[in-house]
């Protein structure tokens, strides 16, 4: 399994396999995300929404949390078949502290020939992100048909080419 720790502003940070206790976690923080963004409206309720952090979850793909402290403050959940990772969150007001590369590290290291995932256009912050940390803009990736009515662009990171 793998288990990455990082240091910084102090606080004691790892990256770790989730179990079904964190799930409401991060079942909250993706919750929280949708009801902060202004530009992405809701089309699954909070419950509802919950509901899908089952514990069968763990069993169709690898969710990784970004524990600080005691604290979940970060997720990504990756299918390691597909290489595709459909979600990686971090909790309102730690961004700019290193978690969200370190999920992404951990996620590189599960799928070290590549992955691909799709961020939202208005998420500008999340492309320079992804962009910073080596993934690529897919040609005639974008999507606008998305359930939520926000357009998507599809990004891929290569692989480990060293």
């Amino acid at each position: 399994m793998m288990t990455s720790a990082l240091r910084n502003q102090n606080l004691a940070t790892i990256v770790r396999p989730a179990t079904s206790a964190d799930l409401p976690a991060c079942a909250e923080i993706i919750n929280s995300y949708i009801d902060g963004t202004e530009w992405l409206p809701r089309t699954i309720s909070r419950q509802d929404l919950e509901a899908l952090f089952a514990p069968e979850l763990l069993n169709q793909r690898t969710v990784l949390v970004a524990e600080s402290d005691g604290e979940i403050v970060g997720y990504a959940s990756l299918d390691t078949e597909a290489g595709f990772l459909p979600a990686l969150y971090l909790k309102p007001g730690v961004r700019g502290a290193g978690l969200g590369k370190a999920l992404l590290d951990a996620v590189k290291s599960a799928c070290p020939n590549g992955f691909e995932l799709t961020v939202f256009e208005p998420n500008k912050d999340a492309m320079r992100f992804y962009i910073r940390e080596g993934l690529i803009e897919v040609p005639d990736g974008r999507k606008s048909d998305t359930e939520e009515g926000v357009p998507t662009l599809l990004m891929r990171w290569p692989g480990d080419v060293t």
